[in-house]
């Protein structure tokens, strides 16, 4: 090993922090697709009650129903793709964790028999 290549330890470290950082990418990724549907809905019922005659029609507030609906619709898209990207990650980062710990040998002492 050069002094360049990190230990095993300091390895299996380096991908303890990676997979907590994923985690933490997953639920903000997540809360944004529930934001984003929280938009769509506003959204909606804005425009659903602008056509049902519950509130008087401008166009500023057509247009605010709209971009909500739009809006919403794309933050919770992207966000979902942005979570399975994640997860992919962070599954691939979970198997390098196991195999670089693997890699250690570790020795299970309480399998013995004693006698």
């Amino acid at each position: 090993m050069s002094e360049t290549d990190p230990t095993p330890t300091e390895q299996i470290e380096r991908l303890e922090a990676e997979i907590d950082e994923l985690r933490d990418a997953i639920r903000r990724s997540r809360r944004l697709v529930v934001v984003g549907r929280a938009c769509v809905f506003a959204g909606l019922a804005l425009l659903a009650g602008l056509l049902l005659g519950l509130a008087v029609v401008t166009p500023m507030r057509m247009i605010v129903g709209i971009t909500l609906a739009l809006g919403g619709v794309v933050l919770s898209g992207s966000s979902v793709g942005s979570a399975r990207q994640f997860e992919l990650s962070l599954k691939r980062t979970e198997a390098e964790r196991n195999a670089a710990i693997d890699a250690l040998e570790l020795v299970q002492l309480g399998d013995e028999v004693r006698r």
